[in-house]
């Protein structure tokens, strides 16, 4: 079974995802950074592109609008502009 860890993505609007995943990939101002369980903590500002995430061994893709990104022992935090699912259908 694969490492998981709590993953909130938030914008002014709702709480869009609340849940566990294997991993994260997101378009931070530094390049694309991928967070697994127990990464080390950091700040980081996010902008506009593609937001992956691993869950169940299958990626789901979306879309973002900068922001930031938390990581932390606890979880990691998205707080962005606005997000939605490429496919449009809703959470995972």
């Amino acid at each position: 079974m694969a490492s998981i860890f709590q993953l909130e993505i938030v914008t002014p609007e709702e709480l869009f995802y609340q849940g566990e995943v294997e991993m994260v990939i997101t378009r931070t101002t530094q390049g694309d950074r991928a967070v697994l369980k127990d990464h080390i903590p950091f700040v980081t500002g996010l902008v506009d592109g593609e937001l992956r995430i691993k869950k169940d061994g299958k990626f789901k893709s979306g879309q973002i609008s900068g922001g930031f990104m938390t990581v932390s022992k606890e979880k990691t935090t998205i707080l962005t502009e606005s997000a939605k699912w490429n496919d449009e259908v809703g959470g995972l």
